[in-house]
């Protein structure tokens, strides 16, 4: 009889239904960060959907090494997710052996946000545009500087795929993080910065710093009279950077199906839209298929890029 009756109990209650505890999603970047900021938005609005608790993680190290190998190692039932980036891409680009293959070892969940870079110069600076950059570099290679963030970055590579688009040669300055980059542009040590708008929006508006072009194909909506790279000479030069969600390898479907679903059903939210511009991205859930087809055109760009320029991989 206790035998049957146990049996009983356990048919009953049948198979967990998920989510059956926390959500924990491993952040690649500082706590703080406007991609922190935002997805613990996501991860609240997540959370009241599923009636669960979303924990953000921070493991900011180079390329988001950190972040990626403790996902791949957890346990692949949904409970645990990376927040990876064209930051992934780059280091799977860059490292010989990162220690994990964004296409193999994660599923593609939801695309979260993107947003193209700017480029940036003194508002006293003599320069208008690219063309005027561009003509100052062909009459004198190798004098000009551009200021990025730390090598193997996405600023940092942008810069180099602008000097192969454009055919001319300055040097690239990295920088440690984005005051320093700023402070340094003030002071006239570099002509030209490529940073995030999220980075330099008040020194925009306090009319510090002057934005010359943006670095995706289409205008920027926090910078609309401002033209892109391609609009101004340089065909076809496009950069963006993205964030979005992703599960390990062999994440049941169920569980990856519903994650998608009230992800971008949260995405979709007009007030959450608006709170994303306000921090300088914009909103891009992007399906699984997508999602997976960006990662993998991105580590073919950024391989090229880094061969390109002689780089020799970690």
């Amino acid at each position: 009889m206790t035998l049957v009756l146990g049996t009983t109990a356990v048919v009953a209650q049948g198979p967990s239904t998920f989510p059956n505890r926390f959500i924990r999603i491993v952040s690649q970047f500082a706590a703080g960060s406007v991609s922190d900021i935002t997805l613990r938005i996501l991860g609240d609005r997540v959370g009241a959907r599923l009636k669960t608790q979303v924990i953000v993680e921070n493991m900011p190290t180079g390329g988001g090494l950190l972040a990626a190998r403790t996902v791949k190692t957890s346990a692949a039932d949904g409970h645990t997710l990376a927040l990876l980036s064209n930051a992934t891409a780059v280091t799977a680009a860059m490292f010989k052996n990162p220690g994990f293959d964004p296409l193999v070892d994660f599923l593609p969940v939801t695309g979260m946000s993107d947003f193209a870079y700017v480029m940036l110069v003194n508002d006293q600076s003599q320069y208008r545009s690219v063309r005027d950059l561009v003509a100052a570099a062909r009459a004198k290679p190798g004098t000009l500087n551009v200021g990025t963030s730390a090598p193997g970055t996405t600023p940092y590579l942008t810069a180099l795929l602008l000097k192969k688009a454009a055919g001319i040669d300055f040097a690239v300055v990295p920088f440690r993080g984005a005051s320093d980059l700023t402070i340094a542009l003030l002071r006239n040590d570099i002509d030209l910065v490529i940073n995030a708008y999220g980075a330099v929006r008040q020194n925009l508006v306090d009319k510090q710093l002057r934005a010359i072009a943006t670095t995706a194909m289409s205008r920027s909506p926090f910078l609309p009279d401002v033209p892109t790279v391609h609009e101004s000479g340089i065909a076809n030069f496009e950069v963006s950077s993205w964030n979005g969600i992703f599960a390990p390898a062999n994440t049941p479907d169920a569980a990856v199906g519903r994650l998608a679903q009230e992800m971008q059903s949260a995405l979709a939210e007009p007030d959450l839209i608006k709170i994303f511009l306000e921090r300088g991205v914009e909103v891009w859930p992007a399906k699984a298929p997508d999602l997976s087809a960006r990662m993998r055109a991105e580590i073919v760009r950024w391989n090229k890029v880094i061969e390109d320029a002689g780089i020799e991989r970690e």
